[in-house]
């Protein structure tokens, strides 16, 4: 009984009390205070076993008496060798029939099991109330001499993303579906600098060019928001929409760009990923410009840039899409040096990517990290028993990296 009690998982009891299920809540109280219950069950497995070996195996013991006394050779012992026989017995079935069998059955489905078990163990302990109260008491007294402290049973985050883990290894839930809840527990760690979109891919105006120029941009450009500057992304003065570019080019003849500019939303890098999500909704603006402490611009935010960060890369109308993992048929994988450094935990075995505690936020900053020092074809290092090396490099970038288990 105290093995179903132990081994219920909380969150099913809720479930089978929810559904009305008989016992459940006794159950779930018994579990808020183990040492109560522990207690009456220890009282009555100690009653039964005096019980038992005071009545029985004298009994017992007597009725085999005479079956040895038969044997001349036995006789002189005979009261010996019944006791002996007797206590053996008891203490064989006793493990296989009060503890092992209900035990395994307790573990087969321990929710069950405790919810039935759970109002005999209620009522006993209320009928022993003095002695379950003088030993719960005294086990909690030495407890506290010794300094340990009962654990919370709450599921931790680290514990409840090794389920969904465990689950998609086994088929419970779909890998999909794995995938995107560990995005989800991602994306509330995450800051600015890991959901932009970097200064060097952003598309920019230079307000210093021609005209033309600049029209021939925002004309050829796939994107709604164009960030203007002057010279370089240092020198930022603004977005234009391009609508309203297009709306200006049927009211006059030569719309000025400058004119048209207006200033987003600024945010740092260092800002929480859920406080830029609540402000795109709050402010019904869905584009944010990342600046750093010096104020120099890093990178835009789009709402784009957020549903990807939530369930995954998704090409846009006529982008051009490529994959940032390759499983490949020798069991390795070749990845994208551009790829979110949290992709490595669907490679890595028990391994979860720390972004409270790391500067870089792609996977060719975890290899710099590591390599500490300037990037070349051919470079490698042990991590996780997997080799990681890199193959392929544009112009000083990690391109692509390929991840292979180490060899014994």
């Amino acid at each position: 009984s105290e093995i179903a009690l132990v081994s219920s998982k909380k969150t099913r009891l809720e479930q089978l009390k929810n559904a009305g299920k008989k016992g459940s809540r006794t159950a779930l109280r018994l579990i808020e205070n183990p040492e109560s219950f522990l207690s009456s069950i220890q009282v009555g497995i100690t009653l039964i076993g005096i019980i038992t070996g005071v009545f029985g195996g004298l009994r017992i013991a007597e009725d085999l008496k005479p079956f040895f006394l038969k044997f001349e050779l036995l006789a002189n012992s005979a009261e010996e060798i019944s006791l002996t026989i007797t206590v053996i017995s008891i203490t064989y079935f006793s493990i296989l029939i009060g503890e092992l069998v209900p035990k395994s059955i307790a573990l087969s489905n321990p929710e069950k099991i405790a919810s039935r078990i759970a109002l005999p163990i209620y009522w006993f302990s209320l009928v022993f109330y003095p002695v379950v109260k003088l030993l719960s008491s005294s086990t909690s007294l030495i407890n506290k001499l010794l300094g340990i402290k009962r654990e919370s049973g709450h599921i931790t985050e680290g514990e409840l993303r090794h389920m969904l883990k465990t689950a998609s290894r086994e088929g419970v839930i779909a890998k999909e579906q794995d995938l995107i809840h560990e995005k989800v527990f991602y994306f509330a760690d995450k800051k600015a600098k890991h959901l932009m979109t970097h200064r060097m891919e952003v598309e920019w105006i230079d307000l210093n060019k021609p005209e033309s120029r600049q029209k021939e941009i925002v004309l050829n450009s796939k994107h709604s928001r164009i960030i203007c500057c002057r010279e370089n992304l240092d020198n930022f003065h603004g977005i234009l929409y391009v609508k309203d570019f297009l709306k200006a080019c049927t009211l006059q003849e030569k719309p000025v760009i400058a004119d048209l500019i207006t200033q987003p939303l600024f945010v740092p890098e260092s800002a929480d990923a859920p406080k830029v999500l609540n402000l795109f909704k709050k402010g019904k603006i869905h584009f944010c410009v990342v600046v750093n402490e010096y104020g120099t611009l890093e990178g835009i935010i789009t709402l784009h840039d957020i549903l990807e960060n939530l369930i995954g890369e998704f090409p846009e109308a006529g982008e051009f899409f490529e994959p940032d993992i390759f499983f490949r048929d020798d069991k390795s994988y070749l990845i994208s040096g551009d790829a979110p450094v949290e992709i490595l935990d669907g490679v890595f075995d028990n391994y979860f990517t720390d972004l409270e505690n790391t500067e870089y936020t792609t996977v060719a900053g975890f290899v710099l990290d590591h390599i500490d020092k300037v990037p070349q074809i051919g470079d490698k290092f042990i991590f996780n028993d997997y080799v990681i090396e890199i193959v392929d490099i544009d112009a000083n970038r990690i391109d692509k990296i390929l991840v292979k288990e180490k060899k014994e």
